[in-house]
């Protein structure tokens, strides 16, 4: 026994150094031919050893450099990521539009997700992602969302019960983060978690929250991208619990639905996502497999909580820098509501002002603030250039929606270029893709929109938002654009 584990101690750095030395390889290729793809695309030069990462970076000074390049090399440049590896960054509509007007897959950097989320909608591509997404669709469909209003607005009065109780300042994102969770699992499963309140939290949803940071960091960490290196970490076991527990949480209320809908009356309450997962069929009269259903549950779950709690926390922060703009919204929501507490659909449509306040949010600081894509053939933009089959590209949304080629003075906060009166930007343009755009947008937008009509005026007309100037927001760009030293606000109650 003593010879064997011997052995094995032997071999074991012979292996990790094997495959490491397979990888420098692989990458060297691939330098080669990045180059020789890259000859009609200039860009900032790179370092020797960091390629462009200090400067295209996730923080607000690496997205302004990234906005001046879109600007500066026609709107699509290489950044380097090391001495062998790079992609192409898209940061204008001419090159945006062609790039995501294809169903082609996401890189292969998505698939450090793949373990949580499975061959969801978005890690699945071909005939499984047509097949899914059709499927899907009729879940996001307005009868349905209509629904979804008053468990948003139950959700958001428990919000406001605690911000009543504890006034001052609160980080922001980490309240939104809860109430969007607190949603979705009412929406999803009709489970009620109760997770603002924070007694106990949950197992799945801690999880949901370890799961989200885990991945993130095994993102930064390029040794923790083999999987058989991340499965010996600390973090590569703690991700591989959480998703265990996540998986099982699933399993466990998707079983229950399939016996609730076996046993009780139709039309005895109203349908959500789960039923319409359970219950769908394709053209051949096949449904989803439980596995399926289960990685479409788990996809949604993390598309759809920690973005939309990213466009409220950004929204209530430029309300509370621009306290006029929070005014008029206030005076909007009085006059639209009045005294009513239990909203409709009807009710959410007339606070036009204030949807144009959480676009213009949504334009400064988009909740993706980069999509990525491979390319499935070659992509010939509108100039002559030829985007290889098999790049690596991304979209930087952030320097998309700050490009002085569509926008007048693009660094201001002004909600009225989202007004009836001034409305310049169609959805298929290419100049504001805060959802993306094409085939593969995200399916559910009207979701997240419906759930930001419902909670934003909520907050507004009960509470007045101001700055913390002790802490402010810095801007950085993860999964998603978070704050990275928080995003803090001081709340009043009206």
């Amino acid at each position: 026994m003593a010879a064997l584990i011997t052995i094995l101690l032997q071999i074991s750095p012979i292996c990790i150094g094997t495959l490491l030395l397979l990888k420098f390889l692989q990458l060297l290729k691939r330098k080669h031919d990045l180059k020789k793809a890259f000859k009609d695309f200039p860009g900032p030069k790179p370092h020797w050893l960091y390629g462009n990462t200090r400067e295209i970076s996730g923080d607000l000074d690496g997205l302004l450099r990234t906005t001046d390049c879109a600007t500066t090399y026609n709107g699509v440049f290489p950044v380097w990521m090391g001495p062998l590896d790079a992609f192409l960054n898209m940061g204008h509509p001419s090159t945006v539009k062609h790039v995501l007007s294809g169903t082609d897959p996401k890189d292969e950097s998505y698939a450090l997700m793949r373990p949580w989320i499975g061959d969801g909608l978005l890690l699945s591509g071909g005939r499984k992602w047509d097949r899914n997404r059709r499927m899907l669709t009729p879940a996001f469909h307005m009868d349905i969302l209509k629904h979804y209003v008053e468990i948003f607005n139950e959700s958001a009065k428990v919000l406001l019960g605690k911000w009543r109780e504890n006034p001052g300042c609160v980080e922001t994102f980490h309240h939104m983060s809860l109430l969007t969770l607190d949603s979705m699992m009412k929406c999803l499963f009709g489970h009620h978690s109760n997770c603002q309140l924070e007694t106990v939290r949950p197992a799945y949803i801690q999880c949901v929250y370890d799961v989200s940071d885990l991945i993130i960091k095994r993102i930064m960490n390029p040794l923790h991208h083999f999987g058989f290196l991340y499965s010996l970490s600390e973090n590569g076991r703690k991700f591989q619990y959480a998703c265990d527990t996540i998986h099982e949480h699933s399993n466990k209320l998707i079983e229950q639905r399939r016996q609730l809908l076996a046993s009780e009356k139709a039309g005895s309450r109203n349908v959500d996502f789960l039923d319409i997962l359970l219950t769908a069929k394709d053209s051949d009269g096949q449904g989803l497999t439980d596995k399926e259903i289960r990685d479409e549950v788990d996809t949604f779950m993390f598309a759809g909580h920690d973005s939309t709690a990213s466009t409220l926390s950004w929204c209530l922060y430029n309300l509370a820098l621009h306290p006029e703009y929070q005014d008029r919204c206030r005076e909007e929501v009085e006059r639209e509501w009045g005294d009513k507490t239990d909203l409709t659909w009807d009710d959410i449509q007339k606070v036009s002002f204030t949807f144009s306040c959480i676009k213009e949010s949504q334009r400064l600081f988009p909740p993706v603030p980069n999509v990525s894509r491979c390319a499935e053939k070659d992509i010939t933009l509108p100039d002559g250039r030829v985007i290889p089959k098999g790049m690596r590209m991304a979209v930087s949304s952030f320097a998309l929606h700050r490009n002085p080629d569509v926008w007048d003075n693009p660094e201001e906060y002004d909600p009225s270029r989202f007004s009836e009166q001034n409305k310049k930007i169609n959805a298929g343009s290419g100049s504001f893709i805060p959802f993306s755009m094409g085939p593969r947008n995200c399916i559910g937008q009207a979701f997240a929109t419906t759930q930001l009509k419902v909670v934003i005026p909520t907050i507004i007309r009960n509470f007045r938002l101001t700055l913390d100037p002790t802490r402010p927001a810095e801007p950085e760009a993860m999964l998603i654009l978070r704050s990275k030293n928080g995003l803090y606000l001081n709340i009043t109650p009206l």
